[in-house]
């Protein structure tokens, strides 16, 4: 992944173990075995948990390794170029939202949840999209948290498009608190609270891709949430889209990482077959226009590969000075859309160099197709992202109208 950009010893055994583990466990038979009964990989999930692969930026005091960000992406990255949309479930949708945790959480969130998570026993969920508002979260929200006692709440609404909704045991909620906070955003409450019968959940069918990670509509029925279920604790009672935004540029980057590693899987998938395969009496990748396609995502995957390496960069240096926010927002909106952008054109080329076989299971890359196609959506769609690094750009007051 980042060869030539000075990693240390350790970050290199890293890598190395990753790679490893990623073409012993992530095999294409397993991949599609997978896929085809629709079933999420528990096993595979306890193997990555158990040898540390999930846990490597969790703080030490509650199971995990200590490190950083550019750790825990150098990893992702390895096993993604082995098998993307296994990656993605077992890497960035299992622990999907835990950075909230660690970053704004309670001593006593903390403590409760991620030595479980580091331990692969249960997988959470952050649920923030609605069936009305898509990636609109600055309205007021259907999902609404009503007190009702001195630190007693009921929440009610429905979210949709929820990665682990089948499977989660804990959850981020966002929700409004606030009823007549303007801007709306400005009462928004995140609440980290558990599974309960409470909380109904229907699987959504039909998904073009990704069949090994559940999707879900999930809704709410008098779900009940304490003080101490606000994420952070009161304090950050109707700060819940303040926090999101910090949170935002660490799953976008997750996003841009998939994508480039994904891109640069399926191009050597494509380079490979085209060594191999013969049309009109000569290797076909001896054929200038399929060459000269694979060239320019070869470059462009060089040029993700280094905008990743500085968004990373950029959002640790975020983390401890508030004078790189903008930056991080533009860099890791950036990163979001070119990566996804990139891992659908490349896998639409190696398609296109194998030709009818392409088409079919067998050779993955329509699988990782279908997959692909949902990182333009997820996290924000392609606009949303245009629009945060226009405001970086050009400052709010140009941008206001969109």
């Amino acid at each position: 992944m980042f060869t030539g950009f000075e990693l240390t010893e350790e970050q290199r055994l890293i890598q190395n173990a990753a790679r490893e583990f990623a073409e012993k466990e992530l095999t294409p038979e397993k991949s599609r075995e997978y896929e085809e009964k629709k079933e999420f990989p528990w096993e595979l999930y306890r193997k990555a948990c158990q040898q540390g692969f999930l846990s490597l930026h969790i703080p030490e005091e509650y199971g995990g390794q200590g490190y950083g960000l550019l750790e825990h992406y150098i990893c992702l990255y390895e096993i993604a170029k082995v098998d993307p949309p296994l990656a993605d479930t077992i890497i960035v949708s299992t622990h999907f939202g835990i950075e909230l945790i660690i970053n704004f959480g309670t001593e006593e969130q903390k403590a409760k949840w991620l030595p479980l998570l580091v331990r692969g026993e249960i997988v959470m969920a952050s649920m923030f999209t609605e069936p009305a508002g898509g990636s609109d979260l600055t309205r007021v929200l259907d999902t609404k948290a009503t007190k009702i006692g001195d630190k007693e709440w009921k929440i009610n609404g429905t979210k949709t498009f929820i990665t682990n909704g089948e499977i989660f045991k804990v959850a981020n909620v966002l929700v409004q608190t606030d009823f007549d906070a303007k801007p709306p955003y400005r009462g928004q409450t995140i609440f980290t609270i558990e599974k309960t019968s409470a909380i109904e959940t229907r699987p959504i069918h039909g998904k073009m891709g990704w069949h090994l990670s559940p999707t879900s509509e999930v809704t709410f029925n008098d779900a009940p949430a304490k003080d101490e279920d606000i994420l952070g604790g009161l304090p950050n009672l109707n700060r819940g889209f303040y926090l999101m935004l910090n949170w935002l540029p660490i799953t976008r980057i997750k996003i841009g990482c998939l994508g480039i590693a994904a891109a640069e899987a399926a191009l050597q998938k494509a380079i490979q077959y085209s060594k191999e395969r013969e049309a009109f009496g000569r290797k076909i990748g001896s054929f200038q226009g399929l060459a000269h396609r694979m060239v320019d995502v070869a470059i462009k995957v060089e040029l993700g590969k280094s905008l990743l390496f500085r968004a990373i960069k950029v959002l640790e240096k975020a983390q401890v000075d508030k004078s790189h926010m903008e930056e991080m927002t533009k860099l890791s909106s950036m990163v979001k859309y070119y990566g996804s952008a990139l891992s659908v054109e490349a896998c639409d080329l190696a398609i296109d160099v194998f030709g009818g076989y392409g088409y079919i299971a067998e050779y993955d890359v329509e699988r990782w197709f279908r997959w692909a196609k949902k990182l333009d959506i997820v996290e924000g769609t392609k606009e949303i992202q245009k629009n945060a690094i226009a405001r970086c750009l050009l400052g709010r007051d140009l941008t206001k109208y969109f």
